[in-house]
């Protein structure tokens, strides 16, 4: 289970696998405690579950100093893809291979700075404001309160 700490140490431990952990993980707390007990070499933080890119962040940050590298998870649809791609290429401790659940979404949206086509397992990340793409304000104007 996720949350039984000192057991994951426990089975990090007894293994030369490298662990990795986070895609349920709550707290800064657990993170914290996953990461300074060696309890974890790999950190998955889930942008959605885990609240967003700053809370992340501050995971992965966590994991450099330890010298662990990050690998987040990635939950949901919408733009999950867009937070993933560009919380990794932010990361000082990204790891080469990422969670990619794919392009496909309901969300109407244009990106005038990527084709966000996969080339040789590589995507390019969009630029500009927010996540560098433009929500098509008929779609959004469907879902207003």
């Amino acid at each position: 289970m996720f949350d039984w700490r000192e057991e994951t140490k426990q089975v990090a431990e007894g293994l030369s696998l490298p662990i990795a952990l986070g895609e349920q993980e709550y707290s800064l707390h657990g993170f914290r405690w996953l990461i300074a007990n060696d309890a974890i070499q790999i950190v998955q933080p889930d942008n959605y579950y885990f609240g967003g890119m700053i809370r992340s962040m501050k995971v992965a940050r966590m994991a450099a100093a330890f010298g662990k590298n990050c690998t987040p998870h990635m939950s949901g649809g919408g733009l999950g893809f867009l937070y993933m791609m560009h919380f990794v290429s932010a990361l000082a401790n990204a790891m080469p291979h990422h969670e990619f659940k794919g392009l496909r979404t309901n969300v109407e949206f244009e990106c005038k700075t990527s084709s966000l086509k996969v080339v040789d397992g590589k995507i390019k990340v969009p630029t500009g404001p927010g996540l560098g793409v433009e929500i098509d304000p008929g779609y959004v104007a469907k879902h207003r309160r």
